[in-house]
């Protein structure tokens, strides 16, 4: 789309990207456009993308830097203590709630011990407490974390664990926060006013005991279209916008007018399938007819699948270089990945083979579901997927939704293969919630939608959990993904994504690992 173009957009939805105004607000205020709109304002309902704006609004017992390493946050410091089996941590001095009380060590055992009781999430922040089998405070400003066994993991935990007021009292529900009757925050900002799809408006908290971000006021709308966002950017509606499409990249860095970040994210594209069922809904067979046997629990299937995809074309076409080919869950190099797994080659002629020694020397047909407003590309990339699929003989049709219908369809197994997106901060996190056999009770395979399951991977990471040598917890790590991944293809892994933000000048973004697009992020000059 020409400047042009996106000028007489913007002038055509000038009403619509109208920013809420809060009573008593100052001149000095950012004006954003966000792509989604977080799903809930509870900071312990739901672990995704779209929710991390909610950073802006409650603190981390410990803090992290934009390329995911742990610093201090609520907690000035930490230790383990009793050979792994517990972790202290120490509550700054100067921290504060927005209402100006001090937030002490009793907040930090109230938020841990929350987070468990959440009921009707899609993607639970469980997995971040499983380990704790009890919460010790033994002053105002020191906290014990004691779990069953020694634990590695428990400081990159608390960088999700967001540390609410105790004072919100036994009952807190989810409809509080959603409601707004929620008034104590404990991050940089508070929140002035929110509606679900349209707008979240924040105000700078007087209290906040860190750096004081750039803006007293912030405002995110939400706008959906990468158009009319960048629409808005470019008519100056809004300063800063996240989630920059893939094909405007290019020409945006040439503008003179606006900055352009980008990181390189922790997070994977990936294909997730139904290896779980006899019967799956989206298969048929090369007639159209529904199949009594599932091919996807056969690996040579799964495998002949994961061949057929050429993962560089996608990334230099579909996604235009703003993204690198992936054979682990976080990019190569990540300590816990396997330099010894290797990017799935593209052989299409031995995936034929595999299909015909698995029984299918006709293939068969299924249906291939994605978002179609979630990541960048991601419905094209669905249908290049499918083209490549097709090509072997696996007639294949692709099946959009918006990302609002797509993961509670997901999360209740109703279809047989998809496309999405995880990331995460280390490959713990990652194998736990996507790779690990599903384990509601133990808070384990949480964003496992399709119950794949390696017995023999996920043997090695419970060795990992307990393991405090890092390079010996690293190697079982790694292994476990050569198993899950490599061995037994149980999932695929396509690409990692990069995040750009685009910002008017003087303002920029810092951009982070994980996507966040945060108010105290954006810098002038």
């Amino acid at each position: 789309m020409k400047r042009s173009e996106f000028l007489r957009a913007a002038g055509a939805t000038a009403a619509a990207l109208a920013l809420p105004r809060i009573a008593g607000a100052q001149a000095d205020s950012l004006r954003a456009g966000l792509k989604l709109s977080p799903t809930s304002m509870d900071p312990h309902f739901r672990l995704s993308g779209e929710q991390n704006l909610l950073r802006a609004l409650h603190a981390r017992l410990v803090g992290m830097t934009p390329d995911g390493k742990p610093e201090p946050g609520v907690a000035e410091s930490w230790r383990p203590v009793n050979d792994g089996k517990a972790w202290e941590f120490k509550v700054r001095a100067d921290a504060k709630f927005s209402d100006g009380s001090p937030i002490t060590a009793e907040d930090v055992a109230y938020s841990v011990a929350r987070v468990p009781t959440i009921e009707g999430s899609a993607g639970a922040y469980h997995i971040f407490v499983r380990a704790i089998t009890r919460a010790e405070v033994t002053d105002a400003r020191t906290i014990l974390l004691h779990t069953a066994s020694p634990y590695p993991f428990m400081v990159e935990d608390m960088t999700e664990v967001a540390v609410i007021s105790k004072a919100l009292g036994p009952n807190l529900r989810t409809a509080d926060f959603n409601s707004q009757a929620v008034k104590i925050f404990s991050g940089p900002y508070t929140l002035a006013d929110y509606r679900f799809g349209e707008f979240v408006a924040m105000r700078r908290n007087p209290h906040w005991f860190g750096a004081a971000p750039a803006f007293a006021e912030a405002n995110f709308r939400v706008i959906a279209s990468d158009a009319s966002r960048l629409a808005a950017l470019l008519a100056g509606d809004v300063q800063a916008i996240d989630e920059v499409a893939v094909q405007d990249i290019s020409r945006l860095r040439r503008d003179a007018n606006l900055n352009v970040t980008q990181i390189a994210g922790m997070r994977v594209m990936y294909i997730s399938m139904d290896m779980d069922r006899d019967v799956t809904p989206h298969l048929r067979d090369a007639a159209g007819q529904p199949m009594t046997r599932n091919p996807l629990k056969d690996v040579r299937v799964r495998q002949a699948l994961s061949l057929a995809i050429n993962r560089q074309a996608i990334v230099e076409r579909v996604m235009e270089g703003a993204a690198t080919v992936a054979s682990n869950l976080l990019p190569d190099g990540t300590p816990g990945t396997s330099a010894a797994l290797g990017v799935t080659p593209y052989d299409p002629e031995r995936a034929r083979r595999l299909l015909a020694e698995a029984g299918y020397p006709n293939g068969f047909q299924i249906t291939l579901h994605a978002t179609n407003d979630r990541y960048p590309n991601d419905e094209k990339v669905a249908q290049a997927i499918a083209q490549f699929w097709t090509r072997i003989g696996v007639r294949t049709e692709v099946a959009t939704l918006p990302n609002a219908a797509f993961f509670p369809a997901a999360a209740r197994q109703q279809f047989s293969v998809f496309a999405a997106q995880y990331g995460a901060d280390n490959v713990s996190y990652a194998y736990r919630a996507l790779i690990h056999t599903f384990n509601q009770a133990q808070g384990l395979g949480t964003a496992n939608r399709t119950r794949h399951s390696s017995p023999r991977g996920d043997a090695l990471v419970a060795q990992a959990l307990t393991e405090m040598d890092e390079a010996k917890r690293n190697g079982l790590l790694a292994r476990a993904a050569e198993i899950a991944i490599g061995e037994e293809a149980i999932m695929h892994m396509i690409y990692h994504p990069a995040y750009v933000y685009a910002a008017r000048k003087p303002l920029s973004v810092t951009p982070y690992y994980n996507g966040a697009f945060l108010p105290q992020a954006v810098r002038r000059g």
